[in-house]
């Protein structure tokens, strides 16, 4: 009852001083003309009209210009060295995704370049990969001089398969986001009459830009656009058809999750228990470096990555980790019994003796055994032999572990006259 009572306050606590409270991202568009027709970081600003979110946006979008351009243009490189943004969106020009020659060339050379830079200045930032859309009637793409061309792509659909292919796989290499406009463009063009390309069947007309905006809503925020109220001069009604497309898109389980969850952190951890001591393993999942906070509920907290930690009293304690990357974080909570008599008979039987154990540098082995040729194996947990000592004409021997990092190990000693072994488990501070 305590502890419910104490848990009510704290989320009455957290929800009285979260109301009201505006969370701000910002995000800098390294693009071309299909970013700034429409200006499309302006429309992104504008969908957070009326909610508790602000967008603080730069861009650099010369028409026409590649990512390689970027990845040495002076304007495009200071932007980035302010390394205080949450995104940086790469658009790349709209044919050389899809010609091999120049996806391979320039498109990934140029990105690679940038993601080097904008982690450089703020590691915590995310790349978000900006797919574009195809031509209105698909076509073959091909250089100013001719020597470099696309398949001859038969429609929209034919094309932006291309750009998939291209945005997805430099986003899978560099660990990137992708923002998948161009799928969401294909699910309106498919089916409905909507026309989101302008005039020249390659730039988009506001439809277009607004859809690309309820993409990146979804994309930044991580929430469905579904229900914003800024339209443009769209009605309401196409305005939300938009916005449905836009979730379905990004949310759907029967799409790729674009590496939206790529940089969120999963908390895991085991543990072994050695009389009142305890060995914890963390098997968190987190791209590096993560931070670890530990709590034993006994008061005391660490944030070593695997912690040992001994307890004085005989209760069952729930042991909690959060696994924190950058601004994203996990927690995972699991219950412990600690039950000893503060006598540890695992570690002395009839024939042997292996202390201290817990052991921090020196392990003492006594042997009881009428055997003169032992040989001992020190393995750790997850099976790897570790190093052998030989037990030969002693009765005692020092095993120095010194070198040894902290854990969970298995020490056999094996009776080579009699053929037979012994297995104790240690645990190393």
């Amino acid at each position: 009852m305590k502890k419910s009572f104490l848990l009510s306050l704290l989320l009455m606590f957290f929800f009285i001083n979260s109301f009201g409270q505006t969370e701000t991202k910002r995000v800098l568009f390294l693009g071309n003309s299909y970013t700034g027709v429409n200006n499309l970081p302006l429309l992104c600003s504008n969908l957070t009209e009326g909610t508790n979110k602000t967008l603080i946006y730069d861009s650099n979008t010369p028409g026409g210009y590649t990512l390689e351009q970027h990845a040495t243009n002076s304007t495009s490189l200071d932007k980035i060295k302010q390394g205080n943004w949450d995104f940086v969106v790469l658009q790349e020009q709209s044919q050389i995704p899809t010609i091999d020659f120049y996806r391979y060339n320039s498109m990934y050379p140029g990105v690679k370049r940038l993601n080097d830079s904008i982690k450089k200045y703020n590691s915590c930032a995310n790349v978000v990969m900006y797919m574009t859309w195809g031509r209105r009637h698909g076509g073959m793409q091909c250089d100013q001089e001719g020597i470099y061309c696309s398949p001859d792509f038969v429609d929209f659909s034919h094309m932006q398969d291309s750009l998939e292919s291209a945005y997805c796989g430099i986003a899978d290499t560099t660990l990137a986001y992708v923002a998948p406009v161009g799928i969401a463009w294909r699910n309106v063009l498919e089916n409905t009459e909507n026309i989101l390309h302008s005039g020249d069947n390659s730039h988009p007309n506001f439809s277009g830009s607004y859809l690309a905006a309820c993409v990146f809503y979804s994309v930044f925020w991580d929430e469905s656009p579904v229900g914003l109220t800024y339209y443009g001069d769209l009605s309401d009604v196409l305005a939300t058809y938009f916005q449905e497309i836009a979730e379905e898109t990004v949310f759907s389980t029967s799409d790729s999750d674009w590496n939206l969850n790529i940089d969120k952190p999963t908390a895991d951890f085991s543990f072994d228990i050695l009389d009142n001591s305890v060995q914890f393993t963390n098997l968190s999942q987190s791209m590096s470096p993560a931070d670890y906070t530990w709590y034993f509920d006994d008061g005391d907290i660490s944030t070593e990555e695997n912690p040992f930690h001994t307890y004085i009293e005989n209760q069952i304690y729930t042991i909690s980790l959060v696994t924190k990357y950058c601004s994203k974080k996990d927690s995972i909570a699991k219950e412990i019994t600690i039950n000893t008599t503060g006598f540890n008979d695992a570690n002395i039987n009839s024939k042997f003796a292996v202390f201290p154990n817990p052991v921090s540098n020196k392990l003492t082995v006594n042997s009881y055994n009428s055997s003169d040729n032992l040989k001992i194996e020190l393995i750790n947990s997850v099976g790897e032999l570790m190093n052998i000592y030989n037990f030969k004409n002693k009765k005692e021997i020092s095993i120095s572990l010194n070198n040894i990092p902290a854990g969970l190990y298995f020490l056999k000693i094996i009776d080579l006259e009699n053929n037979s072994q012994t297995v104790f488990k240690i645990i190393k501070k």
